[in-house]
């Protein structure tokens, strides 16, 4: 990057994490005049730079890689590349829209299949399984306000959930569906008062599991859904209803 001025990125402050990272990364590219072939920092850095987690910096990547800015090569001699000089304001844009289209797809599928591990669980999950989700949700009110202490938790807990149906293919499922939540649940979720509802929505499921209330554990999941497609419809300036209510869901 000789002959450039140095790129530097301004760091996240906005709920709106995937989409400003993408508008700060843009704006760093044009503050140092980089020019096409000119590499930019590595992943490690540019998250570190921005405030944010590697799911989410990736996530942005992604776009700016679709509208044609950025180039993401993997190997030794690989990096992240700028592939023209010119910022393409508008197709940015659309990838945007698309990664959003694809974010409500995933908060749509993981109501299916979520809905149907948690049951399936229900029926057949032994007292150790359980233990082990107990396990998971103690680790989480341990660190409540280490977030991605926090985060890691949460996640044990849905694979713990998972793994108790003792199915490869139903995990084969969920490991796409997680794929899927990881930026999002980094980009969306709120503070220490969203993780302690998340504790006791955790607290609740399990309870309703031991004493197989399927009314109970349908209230309970739902709740607990609708605290990420909030944050998530809130953060792209949308209403839930708009996005995951019933006529939603029925208009595709």
């Amino acid at each position: 990057m000789a002959g450039h001025a140095t790129f530097a990125v301004e760091p996240v402050r906005t709920t709106r994490t995937f989409e400003a990272a993408i508008e700060h990364l843009t704006e760093a590219i044009e503050r140092a005049a980089l020019r096409t072939g000119d590499r930019l920092p590595n992943e490690g850095a540019l998250a570190e730079q921005l405030g944010i987690s590697k799911p989410t910096l990736r996530q942005a990547l992604r776009v700016l890689e679709l509208s044609g800015l950025v180039e993401v090569r993997r190997g030794k001699s690989g990096g992240i590349f700028v592939v023209t000089d010119l910022v393409p304001a508008v197709a940015i844009l659309t990838a945007v829209r698309l990664e959003e289209k694809a974010a409500i797809d995933v908060l749509r599928a993981r109501r299916v299949l979520e809905r149907a591990v948690a049951q399936e669980a229900m029926r057949i999950a032994t007292a150790g399984d359980l233990a082990e989700l107990e396990r998971t949700v103690e680790l989480l009110e341990r660190h409540l306000g280490e977030r991605p202490s926090v985060m890691r938790a949460d996640a044990m807990f849905h694979r713990a959930l998972v793994r108790s149906c003792r199915n490869e293919t139903i995990q084969a499922a969920m490991r796409g569906v997680g794929r899927g939540l990881a930026p999002i649940r980094d980009a969306y979720r709120g503070g220490v008062a969203y993780d302690r509802q998340t504790l006791d929505v955790h607290r609740r499921q399990i309870a309703a599991m031991r004493r197989h209330d399927e009314n109970e554990l349908d209230e309970v999941l739902d709740e607990h859904f609708r605290m990420l497609e909030t944050q998530f419809a809130r953060g792209i300036g949308r209403r839930w209803s708009d996005l995951f209510g019933p006529r939603a869901r029925r208009g595709g």
